[in-house]
Protein backbone atom coordinates (compact mmCIF):
# COMPACT_ATOMS: atom_id res chain seq x y z
CA UNK A 1 0.00 0.00 0.00
CA UNK A 2 1.21 3.52 -0.77
CA UNK A 3 1.30 6.27 1.84
CA UNK A 4 -1.07 9.25 1.87
CA UNK A 5 0.94 12.44 2.43
CA UNK A 6 0.05 15.98 3.41
CA UNK A 7 0.69 19.02 1.25
CA UNK A 8 4.01 19.34 3.10
CA UNK A 9 5.01 15.80 2.17
CA UNK A 10 4.59 14.32 5.64
CA UNK A 11 3.51 10.69 5.81
CA UNK A 12 -0.04 10.39 7.15
CA UNK A 13 -1.66 7.02 6.50
CA UNK A 14 -1.36 4.08 4.10
CA UNK A 15 -3.36 4.73 0.91
CA UNK A 16 -6.00 2.12 0.11
CA UNK A 17 -5.85 0.03 -3.05
CA UNK A 18 -8.76 -1.72 -4.78
CA UNK A 19 -8.43 -4.81 -2.58
CA UNK A 20 -8.58 -2.74 0.59
CA UNK A 21 -11.65 -0.88 -0.68
CA UNK A 22 -13.39 -4.12 -1.62
CA UNK A 23 -12.76 -5.45 1.88
CA UNK A 24 -14.09 -2.25 3.45
CA UNK A 25 -17.21 -2.22 1.27
CA UNK A 26 -18.02 -5.78 2.38
CA UNK A 27 -17.28 -4.94 6.02
CA UNK A 28 -19.59 -1.90 5.86
CA UNK A 29 -22.38 -4.12 4.54
CA UNK A 30 -21.98 -6.52 7.49
CA UNK A 31 -19.63 -5.20 10.21
CA UNK A 32 -19.87 -8.39 12.30
CA UNK A 33 -19.41 -10.84 9.44
CA UNK A 34 -16.77 -13.55 9.79
CA UNK A 35 -13.61 -13.47 7.68
CA UNK A 36 -15.04 -16.37 5.69
CA UNK A 37 -18.27 -14.48 4.99
CA UNK A 38 -16.34 -11.37 3.98
CA UNK A 39 -14.13 -13.45 1.70
CA UNK A 40 -17.19 -14.95 0.02
CA UNK A 41 -18.76 -11.49 -0.42
CA UNK A 42 -15.64 -10.05 -2.03
CA UNK A 43 -14.28 -13.04 -3.93
CA UNK A 44 -10.99 -12.43 -2.11
CA UNK A 45 -9.19 -15.11 -0.12
CA UNK A 46 -10.34 -15.21 3.51
CA UNK A 47 -6.77 -14.88 4.75
CA UNK A 48 -6.18 -11.81 2.58
CA UNK A 49 -9.37 -10.13 3.80
CA UNK A 50 -8.38 -10.72 7.42
CA UNK A 51 -4.85 -9.47 6.85
CA UNK A 52 -5.94 -6.29 5.03
CA UNK A 53 -8.57 -5.32 7.60
CA UNK A 54 -6.36 -6.14 10.58
CA UNK A 55 -3.57 -4.05 9.08
CA UNK A 56 -5.87 -1.03 8.89
CA UNK A 57 -7.03 -1.65 12.45
CA UNK A 58 -3.46 -1.93 13.69
CA UNK A 59 -2.65 1.37 11.94
CA UNK A 60 -5.55 3.01 13.83
CA UNK A 61 -7.18 3.80 10.48
CA UNK A 62 -10.21 1.58 11.04
CA UNK A 63 -12.45 0.54 13.89
CA UNK A 64 -15.72 -1.38 14.03
CA UNK A 65 -17.93 -0.03 16.79
CA UNK A 66 -21.52 -0.05 17.93
CA UNK A 67 -23.66 3.05 18.37
CA UNK A 68 -26.47 3.21 20.88
CA UNK A 69 -29.45 5.40 20.00
CA UNK A 70 -30.62 7.40 23.03
CA UNK A 71 -33.83 8.28 21.18
CA UNK A 72 -34.72 4.57 20.92
CA UNK A 73 -33.85 3.80 24.54
CA UNK A 74 -35.75 6.79 25.89
CA UNK A 75 -32.73 7.84 27.90
CA UNK A 76 -31.08 11.13 27.18
CA UNK A 77 -31.06 13.60 24.35
CA UNK A 78 -28.80 14.53 21.44
CA UNK A 79 -27.79 18.15 20.92
CA UNK A 80 -26.04 19.95 18.09
CA UNK A 81 -24.01 22.94 19.23
CA UNK A 82 -22.95 25.56 16.67
CA UNK A 83 -20.15 27.60 18.19
CA UNK A 84 -18.49 30.91 17.33
CA UNK A 85 -15.09 31.52 18.92
CA UNK A 86 -12.91 34.48 19.66
CA UNK A 87 -10.25 35.20 17.07
CA UNK A 88 -7.43 32.67 17.11
CA UNK A 89 -9.10 30.37 19.66
CA UNK A 90 -10.88 27.88 17.39
CA UNK A 91 -8.31 25.03 17.78
CA UNK A 92 -8.26 25.49 21.57
CA UNK A 93 -12.06 25.35 21.82
CA UNK A 94 -12.22 22.31 19.50
CA UNK A 95 -9.69 20.43 21.61
CA UNK A 96 -11.54 21.33 24.81
CA UNK A 97 -14.83 20.09 23.33
CA UNK A 98 -13.20 16.88 22.11
CA UNK A 99 -12.03 16.15 25.66
CA UNK A 100 -15.60 16.27 26.99
CA UNK A 101 -17.06 12.81 27.49
CA UNK A 102 -20.46 13.98 26.25
CA UNK A 103 -19.25 14.97 22.78
CA UNK A 104 -19.57 12.49 19.93
CA UNK A 105 -18.59 14.77 17.03
CA UNK A 106 -16.40 17.88 16.95
CA UNK A 107 -15.49 19.51 13.63
CA UNK A 108 -14.16 22.94 12.71
CA UNK A 109 -15.93 24.74 9.88
CA UNK A 110 -15.52 27.35 7.19
CA UNK A 111 -18.87 29.09 7.50
CA UNK A 112 -20.98 31.19 9.83
CA UNK A 113 -20.11 28.95 12.79
CA UNK A 114 -16.48 28.21 13.62
CA UNK A 115 -17.21 24.69 14.77
CA UNK A 116 -20.01 22.23 15.32
CA UNK A 117 -20.31 19.60 18.03
CA UNK A 118 -22.77 16.77 18.65
CA UNK A 119 -23.39 15.96 22.30
CA UNK A 120 -25.23 13.08 23.93
CA UNK A 121 -26.70 13.81 27.36
CA UNK A 122 -27.88 11.00 29.62
CA UNK A 123 -30.75 13.05 31.00
CA UNK A 124 -32.75 15.81 29.36
CA UNK A 125 -32.56 17.64 32.70
CA UNK A 126 -28.82 18.17 32.03
CA UNK A 127 -29.51 20.23 28.91
CA UNK A 128 -29.97 23.68 30.52
CA UNK A 129 -26.69 23.39 32.43
CA UNK A 130 -24.75 22.21 29.38
CA UNK A 131 -26.17 24.88 27.08
CA UNK A 132 -26.06 27.84 29.47
CA UNK A 133 -22.99 27.04 31.61
CA UNK A 134 -20.73 24.23 30.40
CA UNK A 135 -20.33 25.24 26.75
CA UNK A 136 -20.26 29.05 27.18
CA UNK A 137 -17.69 28.73 29.98
CA UNK A 138 -15.10 27.08 27.69
CA UNK A 139 -12.29 29.58 27.28
CA UNK A 140 -12.48 31.12 23.81
CA UNK A 141 -16.20 30.52 23.19
CA UNK A 142 -18.06 33.63 22.07
CA UNK A 143 -21.52 32.31 21.19
CA UNK A 144 -23.38 28.97 21.27
CA UNK A 145 -26.52 28.01 19.36
CA UNK A 146 -27.98 24.71 20.53
CA UNK A 147 -30.37 22.61 18.44
CA UNK A 148 -32.12 19.52 19.71
CA UNK A 149 -32.08 16.43 17.49
CA UNK A 150 -35.72 15.41 17.12
CA UNK A 151 -35.62 12.62 14.55
CA UNK A 152 -32.95 10.58 12.74
CA UNK A 153 -33.50 10.07 9.02
CA UNK A 154 -30.08 8.58 8.30
CA UNK A 155 -27.15 7.76 10.57
CA UNK A 156 -23.47 8.03 9.74
CA UNK A 157 -23.05 4.28 10.09
CA UNK A 158 -25.40 3.79 7.13
CA UNK A 159 -23.14 5.65 4.69
CA UNK A 160 -21.49 3.29 2.21
CA UNK A 161 -18.43 3.44 0.00
CA UNK A 162 -19.78 2.86 -3.48
CA UNK A 163 -17.90 1.83 -6.62
CA UNK A 164 -20.67 3.66 -8.50
CA UNK A 165 -20.91 7.04 -6.76
CA UNK A 166 -24.29 7.67 -8.38
CA UNK A 167 -25.92 4.54 -7.00
CA UNK A 168 -28.56 5.21 -4.33
CA UNK A 169 -27.99 3.78 -0.89
CA UNK A 170 -30.37 2.08 1.47
CA UNK A 171 -31.98 4.21 4.14
CA UNK A 172 -33.72 2.90 7.22
CA UNK A 173 -36.93 4.38 8.47
CA UNK A 174 -36.66 5.52 12.08
CA UNK A 175 -38.24 3.12 14.51
CA UNK A 176 -41.77 4.04 15.51
CA UNK A 177 -41.73 1.69 18.52
CA UNK A 178 -42.00 3.43 21.89
CA UNK A 179 -38.64 3.99 23.60
CA UNK A 180 -37.59 1.19 25.95
CA UNK A 181 -34.88 1.42 28.61
CA UNK A 182 -31.98 -1.04 28.45
CA UNK A 183 -31.70 -3.83 30.99
CA UNK A 184 -28.48 -4.23 32.98
CA UNK A 185 -27.35 -7.08 30.71
CA UNK A 186 -28.14 -5.03 27.59
CA UNK A 187 -26.20 -2.07 28.97
CA UNK A 188 -23.13 -4.25 29.52
CA UNK A 189 -23.39 -5.69 26.00
CA UNK A 190 -23.73 -2.22 24.48
CA UNK A 191 -20.81 -0.84 26.50
CA UNK A 192 -18.51 -3.63 25.27
CA UNK A 193 -19.64 -3.34 21.65
CA UNK A 194 -19.01 0.40 21.70
CA UNK A 195 -15.36 -0.49 22.28
CA UNK A 196 -15.24 -3.48 19.92
CA UNK A 197 -18.11 -3.94 17.50
CA UNK A 198 -16.76 -7.33 16.34
CA UNK A 199 -16.60 -8.85 19.83
CA UNK A 200 -17.65 -12.52 19.83
CA UNK A 201 -20.83 -13.80 21.46
CA UNK A 202 -18.63 -15.56 24.02
CA UNK A 203 -17.06 -12.23 24.98
CA UNK A 204 -20.45 -10.52 25.15
CA UNK A 205 -21.89 -13.33 27.25
CA UNK A 206 -18.96 -13.09 29.65
CA UNK A 207 -19.28 -9.32 30.06
CA UNK A 208 -23.05 -9.51 30.53
CA UNK A 209 -22.90 -12.62 32.76
CA UNK A 210 -25.43 -14.47 30.58
CA UNK A 211 -25.32 -17.53 28.33
CA UNK A 212 -24.26 -17.21 24.68
CA UNK A 213 -27.80 -17.92 23.40
CA UNK A 214 -29.11 -15.19 25.71
CA UNK A 215 -26.40 -12.78 24.55
CA UNK A 216 -27.36 -13.52 20.93
CA UNK A 217 -31.05 -12.94 21.70
CA UNK A 218 -30.38 -9.66 23.52
CA UNK A 219 -28.11 -8.43 20.75
CA UNK A 220 -30.67 -9.25 18.07
CA UNK A 221 -33.39 -7.50 20.05
CA UNK A 222 -31.25 -4.36 20.36
CA UNK A 223 -30.61 -4.32 16.61
CA UNK A 224 -34.22 -5.11 15.66
CA UNK A 225 -35.59 -2.17 17.63
CA UNK A 226 -32.74 0.00 16.35
CA UNK A 227 -31.46 0.80 19.79
CA UNK A 228 -28.07 -0.37 18.52
CA UNK A 229 -26.35 -0.18 15.14
CA UNK A 230 -22.87 -1.05 13.90
CA UNK A 231 -20.47 1.27 12.18
CA UNK A 232 -17.21 0.85 10.30
CA UNK A 233 -15.42 4.00 11.37
CA UNK A 234 -12.80 5.27 8.92
CA UNK A 235 -11.84 8.84 8.05
CA UNK A 236 -13.70 9.77 4.80
CA UNK A 237 -10.60 11.27 3.17
CA UNK A 238 -8.87 7.90 3.40
CA UNK A 239 -11.51 6.29 1.17
CA UNK A 240 -11.68 9.04 -1.43
CA UNK A 241 -14.01 11.65 0.09
CA UNK A 242 -11.77 14.48 1.33
CA UNK A 243 -14.41 17.22 1.05
CA UNK A 244 -17.30 17.26 3.49
CA UNK A 245 -19.83 19.77 4.67
CA UNK A 246 -22.61 20.16 7.21
CA UNK A 247 -25.64 21.88 5.73
CA UNK A 248 -28.57 23.44 7.57
CA UNK A 249 -31.66 23.19 5.36
CA UNK A 250 -34.77 25.27 5.94
CA UNK A 251 -37.84 23.60 4.46
CA UNK A 252 -41.55 24.29 4.22
CA UNK A 253 -43.06 22.28 7.11
CA UNK A 254 -45.41 20.30 4.86
CA UNK A 255 -42.48 19.23 2.64
CA UNK A 256 -40.04 18.09 5.34
CA UNK A 257 -40.82 14.38 5.36
CA UNK A 258 -40.76 13.94 1.58
CA UNK A 259 -37.59 15.98 1.19
CA UNK A 260 -35.85 14.14 4.06
CA UNK A 261 -36.77 10.79 2.52
CA UNK A 262 -35.16 11.90 -0.75
CA UNK A 263 -31.97 13.23 0.87
CA UNK A 264 -31.62 10.10 3.00
CA UNK A 265 -31.18 8.08 -0.20
CA UNK A 266 -28.57 10.39 -1.69
CA UNK A 267 -25.22 8.53 -1.96
CA UNK A 268 -23.37 11.56 -0.59
CA UNK A 269 -25.41 11.70 2.60
CA UNK A 270 -23.36 10.70 5.63
CA UNK A 271 -26.15 11.51 8.09
CA UNK A 272 -29.42 13.41 8.16
CA UNK A 273 -31.40 14.56 11.20
CA UNK A 274 -34.49 16.58 11.91
CA UNK A 275 -33.64 19.29 14.46
CA UNK A 276 -35.09 22.22 16.32
CA UNK A 277 -34.23 25.76 15.28
CA UNK A 278 -34.80 27.83 12.16
CA UNK A 279 -33.55 25.00 9.91
CA UNK A 280 -35.42 21.73 10.20
CA UNK A 281 -32.76 19.48 8.66
CA UNK A 282 -29.10 18.84 9.48
CA UNK A 283 -27.48 17.30 6.39
CA UNK A 284 -23.89 16.02 6.50
CA UNK A 285 -22.46 15.21 3.06
CA UNK A 286 -19.23 13.65 1.77
CA UNK A 287 -17.81 14.62 -1.62
CA UNK A 288 -14.82 13.75 -3.81
CA UNK A 289 -13.82 17.37 -4.50
CA UNK A 290 -15.07 20.96 -4.25
CA UNK A 291 -16.85 20.83 -7.63
CA UNK A 292 -18.71 17.74 -6.44
CA UNK A 293 -19.81 19.64 -3.31
CA UNK A 294 -20.97 22.56 -5.48
CA UNK A 295 -23.14 20.17 -7.49
CA UNK A 296 -24.61 18.63 -4.32
CA UNK A 297 -25.56 21.93 -2.67
CA UNK A 298 -26.82 23.65 -5.81
CA UNK A 299 -28.23 21.24 -8.37
CA UNK A 300 -29.27 18.35 -6.12
CA UNK A 301 -30.66 20.51 -3.35
CA UNK A 302 -31.98 23.19 -5.67
CA UNK A 303 -34.11 20.76 -7.68
CA UNK A 304 -36.07 19.66 -4.61
CA UNK A 305 -39.47 21.19 -3.92
CA UNK A 306 -39.92 22.85 -0.55
CA UNK A 307 -36.39 24.10 0.13
CA UNK A 308 -36.50 27.67 1.42
CA UNK A 309 -32.85 28.27 2.31
CA UNK A 310 -29.63 26.47 3.14
CA UNK A 311 -26.38 27.29 4.88
CA UNK A 312 -23.18 25.37 4.15
CA UNK A 313 -20.32 24.87 6.58
CA UNK A 314 -17.32 23.15 5.00
CA UNK A 315 -15.54 20.82 7.42
CA UNK A 316 -11.91 21.82 7.80
CA UNK A 317 -10.85 19.31 10.43
CA UNK A 318 -12.43 16.57 12.52
CA UNK A 319 -11.25 16.52 16.12
CA UNK A 320 -13.66 13.78 17.18
CA UNK A 321 -16.09 11.42 15.46
CA UNK A 322 -18.39 8.85 17.04
CA UNK A 323 -16.83 9.60 20.41
CA UNK A 324 -13.32 8.83 19.12
CA UNK A 325 -10.66 11.54 19.26
CA UNK A 326 -8.84 12.03 15.94
CA UNK A 327 -5.16 12.46 15.27
CA UNK A 328 -5.34 13.41 11.60
CA UNK A 329 -6.68 10.32 9.83
CA UNK A 330 -5.86 8.15 12.84
CA UNK A 331 -8.40 7.12 15.45
CA UNK A 332 -6.81 8.14 18.72
CA UNK A 333 -8.56 7.87 22.06
CA UNK A 334 -11.21 5.48 23.31
CA UNK A 335 -14.93 5.98 22.83
CA UNK A 336 -16.45 8.59 25.06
Amino acid sequence: MNMVTSSKGKSLMPALDDTDLACLIALQADPRASWRELGAATGIAERTVARRIKRLMDADALRVIAEADPLATGRGVVLHAWVRCRSGRVPDVAEALARLGITQLVVTLAGTADLMAELTLEDAADMPDVVTRVLPSIDGVEHVEARLVLRPFRRAGQWRIQADAGAPQDAQEPSLAPPAALTDAEQRIVAHLMRDGRASLAELAGHADVSEPTAHRLLQHLVDRRALSFRVEVEPALVGFPVEAVISVQVRPQAVDALAAHLALDPNTRCLFGTSGASQLFWHVLCRDSLHLWDVVTRRLGELDGVLASEVGVVMRAYKRCGIVREGARLGGENA
